[in-house]
């Protein structure tokens, strides 16, 4: 299947498989360890968005921009690798929890459409 006809959970099935085969799930956790571990993880990429953003270098080239470049890829900006990361991380933690990531994207934007405007006055 190309790039282009993936759906949101095949996705997620190949993030989780990458993560696994790269060894992100070899250690045995608890239940609450792992979620917390796997949220965090989330929290730690959009933190080094933000880290980038206040360097002012969240639209210059990362730091894996050379190695991108041999594989013959596109050299991401900093907002680009990090966003990437943040959805990589989340697709990941769905499979890992069993989550339909495309069904629940889908319900809450659904859900989103009823909502006021900035549901309700909030500022952020």
């Amino acid at each position: 299947m190309g790039y282009g006809q993936k759906g949101l959970k095949d996705w997620a099935e190949e993030i989780h498989g990458i993560a696994k085969e790269k060894g992100w799930h070899d250690e045995p956790m608890t239940e609450r360890a792992g979620v917390a571990v796997y949220f965090l993880n989330i929290i730690a990429e959009a933190t080094e968005a933000w880290e980038a953003f206040r360097a002012g270098k969240l639209n210059e080239l990362c730091d894996k921009a050379d190695k991108m470049r041999a594989l013959n890829q596109k050299p991401l900006t900093c907002a680009e690798e990090e966003l990437a990361d943040i959805v990589i991380r989340a697709f990941d933690t769905a499979e890992k929890l069993g989550i339909d990531i495309e069904g629940a994207i889908r319900s809450k934007s659904e859900y989103n459409r009823s909502r006021s405007h900035r549901h309700g006055g909030k500022r952020a």
